[in-house]
C-alpha cells in the first residue's frame, strides 16, 4: 500500500479570472465595449447592463431553482440570455441537485474573480435532455446564494464575456458577500482527521505486505477502522460553504473504509478470488479519495 499523506492549508488557490473581454468590431480595429450605462435591481441586488440589452420578463430556469429572479438578455439575441437569482442553499459549490443528475458527475467548478468578487463557475454545461448550454455562476451570501445561468442554443465564448462583464457589476442590497475559498476552521478541522487517519497509514500499511496472513488481516481491520472513524469524524465539520467538497470527502473514505473491510474478511477467509475483488475494490476508492481531494483543491484548499 502507497502512504499519502494528506494535509490542508489555510490559503487560498489563484482564482482564474473571467472570460477575457470579446472583441466588439470587425478587421483590425478593436472598439470598446458598450457603456454599463443602465441598472437593474431586484430585493437582493442590482447590476448594470448596456443599452444594447433589455429587461425580460421574470424567467425560471428549469432545474436551477431560483427566488427574487432578474432576467436579462441582448437585443436580437434570440434564446441567448442571462438569468439571475437567488438560490436557498447551505451548499454554495454544489450544483441544484436536478441539474446535477443530468451532467456527468465529474463536474467541478473553478473559482472565477469577476469584479473583485470570487464566484464559483461551472463552465458550459450541456444538461442531457436540454437542448441549451449553459454556464453557472454562484456568489455565496448571508441572505442566499446569488446564482446567475448564462444561456444559450449553443455555446458562445463572445456571450459568455457579456454574461460575465454583467456580472462583475452585482452589487448586494442586503446582506453581505462570504468568501467560496478557504475557511480556517474547516481546514484545522480537518488537518487533524486526516493527520490523525495518515499516522494509521504509514504504522500499518507495510503490514498488508507481510507474508503472515494474520499480519494482513489485522492491518487491513486496523485500516478500514481508520478511514470510518475519519469519515465520521469528517461528516460532523460544519462546513458551511465547503459542504459540496467534504461531502466528496466523506463519501470517498466510507468507500475505502468498505474496501478495506472486504480485504480483511477475504483475508482471514484466505480467500483467493474475494481478495482479488477486494483489491480493485481498494483501487477504485483510493481514486476516489484523490478525486475528492481534487475537489477541496478547485475550492482553494492545497493538498500536501
Amino acid at each position: 500500500m502507497r502512504t499519502v499523506a494528506r494535509t490542508l492549508a489555510g490559503t487560498a488557490a489563484v482564482a482564474v479570472v473571467g472570460f477575457a473581454l470579446a472583441r466588439y468590431g470587425s478587421g483590425k480595429t478593436t472598439a470598446s465595449p458598450p457603456a454599463l450605462d443602465r441598472q437593474a435591481s431586484v430585493a437582493d441586488f442590482k447590476v448594470n447592463y448596456p443599452s444594447g440589452w433589455t429587461v425580460r420578463p421574470a424567467t425560471p430556469v428549469p432545474l436551477v431553482p431560483l427566488g427574487d429572479v432578474l432576467t436579462l438578455a441582448a437585443n436580437g439575441s434570440g434564446q441567448s440570455r442571462l438569468v439571475i437569482g437567488t438560490q436557498q442553499t447551505t451548499a454554495p459549490a454544489a450544483l441544484p441537485p436536478r441539474l446535477a443528475a443530468v451532467v456527468p458527475p465529474t463536474t467541478r467548478p473553478q473559482i472565477v474573480t469577476l469584479g473583485g468578487q470570487r464566484f464559483l463557475r461551472y463552465l458550459n454545461l450541456t444538461p442531457q435532455g436540454e437542448h441549451v448550454a449553459e454556464s453557472i455562476y454562484a456568489l455565496p451570501t448571508t441572505v442566499g446564494t446569488i446564482t446567475a445561468v448564462c444561456s444559450a442554443p449553443t455555446f458562445s465564448a463572445r456571450f459568455t464575456s457579456d454574461c460575465e462583464r454583467l456580472l462583475s457589476t452585482i452589487k448586494l442590497t442586503t446582506g453581505d458577500v462570504t468568501s467560496v475559498t478557504v475557511d480556517p476552521g474547516y481546514a484545522l478541522q480537518l488537518n487533524r482527521i486526516l493527520g490523525q487517519l495518515d499516522q494509521v497509514r504509514r504504522s500499518t500499511g507495510p503490514a498488508l505486505r507481510s507474508r503472515r496472513v494474520r499480519d494482513r488481516v489485522r492491518a487491513a481491520s486496523a485500516l478500514a477502522t481508520a478511514h470510518a472513524q475519519a469519515a465520521s469524524a469528517a461528516s460532523h465539520i460544519d462546513v458551511g460553504t465547503m459542504s459540496a467538497g467534504n461531502q466528496a470527502l466523506v463519501s470517498a473514505l466510507h468507500a475505502n473504509a468498505d474496501a478495506y473491510k472486504a480485504l480483511a474478511q477475504a483475508a482471514a477467509r484466505q480467500n483467493v478470488s474475494a481478495y482479488g475483488r477486494a483489491q480493485a475494490a481498494l483501487s477504485a476508492a483510493g481514486s476516489g479519495l484523490n478525486a475528492a481531494y481534487d475537489q477541496l483543491r478547485q475550492l482553494g484548499y492545497r493538498i500536501a
